[in-house]
């Protein structure tokens, strides 16, 4: 009876014009999700509430450190297989070299806090432009990465300089906001181009995103713009791959992995939380999101270039 149901006159097609309802509607939501999601928020942030307060900026940080922590968990299993380190002793090599980058930028947010962001700041340029390399010109991709990192910096001044001054607890950090100000123009007229480059060789969803992220750091709070592309772009792109390249390991072990990093991470975050100079509650949380985002941003770093070189 299945077999005669699924063949009749009036089921047929209308299964079939589902399916193709489906796959039309699922890369439609894929490439316009962001830029009605940064449109809504924008509209949020003009007429209804304001998205540029401290409380605000405090959760935005923290729903970076969720939507950020994830797509570095198999950091350990990926480098195993990458470099052939798969026994107890290879891993264990990898934890204690990864362990110890985090390590080395912990102590140099507590001891040298202007230097830390000036190198955060560097490796998140270089970091984040990898996602457009592609088919484009590396110099181009940089732009991007160095627009989604600077232009806030140039929209918002007085966010970003007090963001960075609660990261360095000095006026230095004003001056790297400045500093990064500067240098934002080229940057986002380079992105501009690229954008432009993606559309014209049928690039249209990289383009559209390109957009997305600049509007969304021209009319957007700092950290809210920021997380349109980290949450909603880097995070996402970075899971699914490494989620394919694990694809031997059993899904119960890989979620075993990711659940017991994910919950060390934390750990950190709060012990980072608790250890640094009385501040606010909105205060302490942005300086300890972006202090270890930027502690696991390193060995991550260096993982993807060390491991990108090896496999050629």
């Amino acid at each position: 009876m299945a077999d005669g149901f699924d063949d009749h006159p009036f089921i047929m097609p209308l299964m079939h014009l589902t399916r193709s309802r489906n796959a039309t509607l699922i890369p439609a939501l894929r490439f316009w999700a962001l830029p009605i999601l940064t449109c809504l928020l924008i509209l949020a942030n003009i007429i209804w509430i304001g998205l540029d307060s401290e409380h605000m900026t405090a959760i935005a940080a923290a729903m970076i450190v969720l939507a950020g922590i994830p797509h570095g968990t198999l950091d350990v299993e990926i480098a195993a297989l990458r470099f052939g380190q798969a026994s107890f002793a290879g891993r264990a090599l990898i934890v204690a070299i990864y362990g110890t980058c985090a390590l080395s930028m912990v102590l140099l947010w507590f001891q040298l806090p202007s230097l830390a962001l000036i190198s955060f700041l560097v490796i998140s340029v270089v970091h984040f432009s990898l996602d457009w390399r592609g088919r484009s010109e590396p110099f181009l991709a940089l732009m991007v990465g160095w627009a989604l990192v600077a232009l806030p910096a140039l929209s918002h001044p007085q966010a970003v300089a007090s963001i960075f001054e609660v990261l360095t607890g000095n006026e230095g950090g004003g001056i790297i906001a400045a500093l990064l100000a500067c240098s934002s123009i080229p940057a986002a007229l380079g992105s501009i181009v690229f954008a432009h480059w993606s559309y014209l060789h049928g690039d249209k969803k990289i383009a559209v995103d390109v957009a997305t992220c600049l509007i969304a750091a021209l009319f957007l709070p700092p950290l809210i713009a920021f997380a349109i592309f980290f949450c909603g772009l880097h995070s996402p792109r970075h899971m699914a791959d490494a989620m394919r390249e694990t694809g031997m390991i059993a899904p119960p072990k890989k979620a075993m992995i990711i659940l017991i990093v994910f919950a060390l991470s934390i750990g950190l975050g709060v012990l980072l939380f608790v250890a640094h100079d009385p501040l606010s509650i909105e205060e302490g949380v942005i300086r300890a999101a972006f202090v270890l985002i930027s502690t696991l941003t390193v060995p991550h770093f260096l993982l993807e270039q060390f491991a990108s070189r090896h496999s050629r």
